[in-house]
């Protein structure tokens, strides 16, 4: 049998690299193949497995239904697709079964990741999520969102779009505080909000530099 991991990081990786390919404006033909100068999807989806392997042994939560949930969240969702076509929680929920079928990975743990991941959509919330690991993986990814690795994250797929200034960067990160404070106040678990408090402040301090830093001369400094 396929080990599951494998098989997860694999159909991730199939959809996300044509996925990053088709959103950097290359064909796989023109480009050989070759890999899109960076692949968000999968270096997200990295940062949320790593975070399922640190929060759920502090939780009690499932690490297998969790992890699993956590490799496939986004494996069908592609970049540049605004909200009214965003349907990739259920899409991936659905897709998990077909992917997991033929490996290790326990059939009677599922469902348990199909409904993570069907839940795991949203920048705030207004109740504590059920059950413990759609919970965990919400916090997750989350928390991906807010931090060091988030910010090469965000600055180094924000070229596929547009071209990017270093003034572009700043005021995206500044408004972005404003829902990242939202996100910090919305975690289900204890770990996750100090660990989000923490990051929260990283983030601010890291704009505040940044403004320092870009402003103009002429003009007074940011405080």
């Amino acid at each position: 049998m396929t080990p599951w991991r494998q098989a997860c990081e694999e159909a991730l990786r199939r959809h996300s690299e044509a996925d990053a390919i088709r959103a950097w404006g290359f064909s796989r033909e023109a480009s050989g193949g070759s890999r899109a100068p960076f692949n968000y999807r999968l270096e997200h989806s990295r940062a949320v497995v790593k975070l399922a392997r640190w929060l759920c042994p502090r939780v009690g939560a499932d690490l297998e239904v969790v992890e699993c949930a956590a490799w496939l969240h986004d494996a069908t969702k592609s970049l540049g697709h605004g909200a009214e076509r965003d349907c990739h929680a259920q899409e991936a929920a659905e897709a998990a079964e077909a992917i997991l079928e033929g490996t290790d990975f326990p059939r009677g743990k599922v469902e348990a990741v199909r409904s993570a991941i069907r839940h795991h959509v949203g920048l705030r919330l207004a109740h504590r999520l059920e059950p413990l690991e759609a919970a965990v993986l919400w916090d997750c990814d989350k928390l991906s969102k807010i931090g060091a690795a988030s910010l090469v994250h965000f600055t180094c797929v924000a070229g596929a779009f547009q071209a990017i200034e270093t003034g572009d960067i700043l005021r995206r990160g500044q408004a972005w505080l404003d829902l990242a404070e939202g996100i910090a106040e919305s975690m289900n678990t204890e770990p996750a909000r100090i660990e989000a408090g923490r990051r929260l402040e990283f983030l601010k301090r890291h704009y505040e530099q940044l403004a320092r830093e870009w402003a103009d001369p002429t003009e007074p400094c940011p405080t």
